[in-house]
């Protein structure tokens, strides 16, 4: 704009300056010749009344190289000529000046001569007698003064340029520097062009509407990221060429990306070949899922192109799937089911056997106590096995139950007096150091938690061995522990113990008569109260169960 400005006065100077300077030569021309007839008429006239007063004889001493003097007679003839033979000369009627001068007692002309390097300038005076004395004088011409100023002027003009291209620049940075220096963060706080205002306004109201939408979309990326950065699954948008747009922080820990791959083509963050498949299948189909493992973790690919109204493809959305929960907890109902099925199928073998033995009198008479005795303790342990499993199952399907004020001290005493038979048949003393707290929770699984890790506690026991529950508060917590110094639990099998059927030593867990249900009763129980199961165990020396519940549960 500064070039195109400083271009454009510039020009208008150049013009100005030229015209001007044709102007200024007409006009000088015209004021010249009209100062030179006035000088020419008033020489006419002195020189007119001379010949008027003295005739022919004016001429005798007549010398001059200015002016030339021609008589004419009134009917066109010549009578004199100081330039050149009378005789010789045409008759001069014809003459603008001299037909003036007959009719109006004076005439001037101007006439350029053939090559218009010079014209000639007349004055015409009638005398007395009737005849015309003409005076003409001949200078150079307004072409052929120009051209001989031409180097002068060449010389004007270059100074005039370098003065216009100074006044232009001057002009042009004057004009340019309250636009350059425009604060268009502030229009209307402007001191510049009148003119402007319109535009600042405009400006200013534009620049309300931008700051409006750039709020907008920075609100709605904030929400768009906090959605999409607390999620578990990880989420990544591709944009039509490829390039991360988009990515969550579960994605970055799942890829080890960062927010430096924002930008970049997806293929810098994941180039396995399945995911290099599935971008060629996306692109074909619209759609490509495969599942993938990663750091422990069992994971869905699910690709999906984003598509506008048109149908024209915009990206590509990348959507992972933690299924890790979902595949184990198909395992561990698989597990679960063929478990049920053993576990189902041990006593109801053993009570068929020995039914049959009964029914076809293969048992003699002395031993038959023995067996139905068999049949109905193992009829028994099914009816617990089954209990066991719809317990879990209502643990498993339930997420509420009716809350309750629950005493520790009363569910604990009703624990202790359930198991004092088992406990004397083991010669296993159970010890109580309960604190008097009540909670809010549900009476009946605060019971199961409690029989549950005391049965245990008694099966597992050694002859004459103790079994201790304690209740008490600590800061944040009321803990619950049941503690014995009975066979405890190898340390390789902690982290399992709380799995469905798992059982340490099958063949001691048999005779003792447990379900392998009791631990996992006891963790969900917990977890549907708030609270979390702890253990602590050592082989030959004992275990501790210890079950702590939020502080804020207490009434």
């Amino acid at each position: 704009m500064n070039k195109t400005i400083f271009r454009s006065v510039l020009l208008a100077c150049c013009i100005v300056m030229v015209f001007s300077l044709a102007v200024t030569l007409f006009f000088l021309n015209s004021y010249f010749i009209n100062v030179e007839f006035e000088n020419l008429r008033a020489q006419a006239e002195l020189t007119a009344r001379a010949i008027d007063e003295v005739g022919l004889s004016y001429f005798d001493t007549y010398d001059s190289s200015v002016y030339r003097i021609t008589w004419v007679d009134s009917d066109g003839s010549v009578i004199y000529d100081t330039a050149a033979d009378e005789s010789t000369m045409e008759n001069h009627l014809d003459r603008s000046e001299i037909v003036t001068a007959l009719t109006a007692g004076h005439g001037q002309a101007r006439r350029l001569s053939d090559t218009l390097s010079l014209e000639t300038l007349y004055s015409a005076v009638r005398i007395s007698d009737g005849s015309v004395v003409r005076l003409s004088v001949t200078q150079a011409s307004v072409l052929r003064i120009t051209l001989g100023m031409i180097p002068y002027m060449l010389i004007v003009l270059a100074l005039a340029l370098v003065l216009c291209m100074f006044i232009s620049k001057r002009i042009s940075a004057r004009v340019i520097n309250p636009l350059n220096n425009l604060d268009l963060d502030n229009p209307l706080e402007n001191d510049t062009y009148e003119e402007l205002s319109p535009l600042l306004v405009r400006i200013d109201n534009q620049n309300r509407q931008i700051a409006g939408q750039i709020d907008t979309i920075r609100t709605r990326q904030k929400e768009f990221d906090a959605i999409t950065n607390n999620m578990r699954e990880g989420m990544i948008i591709l944009n039509s060429s490829d390039l991360v747009v988009s990515m969550n922080t579960s994605a970055m820990k799942l890829f080890g990306g960062s927010s430096s791959n924002i930008g970049r083509n997806i293929l810098t963050l994941e180039r396995s070949p399945q995911f290099t498949k599935a971008m060629e299948e996306v692109k074909q189909k619209g759609r490509s899922e495969y599942f993938f493992e990663r750091n422990g973790f069992v994971n869905r690919l699910i690709a999906n192109q984003i598509q506008d109204d048109n149908s024209h493809v915009l990206g590509t959305c990348i959507l992972i799937v933690d299924e890790t929960e979902k595949v184990l907890s198909e395992g561990m109902r698989k597990e679960f089911s063929a478990n049920v099925s053993h576990e189902l199928k041990t006593p109801l073998h053993s009570i068929l056997a020995s039914s049959e033995l009964l029914m076809n009198n293969l048992v003699k008479e002395a031993d038959k106590m023995q067996f139905i005795s068999r049949i109905h303790n193992e009829a028994e342990h099914l009816v617990t096995l089954i209990e066991d499993i719809i317990r879990l199952s209502q643990l498993d399907e339930t997420k509420e139950f009716p809350r309750e004020e629950v005493s520790f001290q009363e569910v604990a005493g009703s624990v202790v007096e359930a198991l004092e038979q088992n406990a004397r048949e083991r010669s296993v003393t159970i010890e109580k150091d309960v604190d008097n707290l009540r909670i809010s929770g549900v009476q009946r699984l605060v019971y199961e938690i409690i029989y549950n890790l005391c049965d245990n506690a008694i099966r597992y026991n050694r002859e004459g061995g103790h079994v201790r529950i304690s209740v008490h508060r600590n800061a944040d917590t009321v803990e619950l522990k049941v503690a014995d110094d009975g066979i405890g639990i190898p340390s390789e099998h902690l982290a399992r113990i709380f799995e469905r059927f798992y059982r340490v030593d099958t063949s001691h867990s048999r005779s003792t008569g447990g379900t392998g249900l009791g631990l996992s009763i006891v963790k969900h129980a917990a977890m549907v109260l708030g609270g979390q199961v702890e253990v602590d165990s050592r082989e030959g020396l004992g275990t501790t169960f210890t079950v702590s519940f939020p502080a804020d549960l207490l009434c």
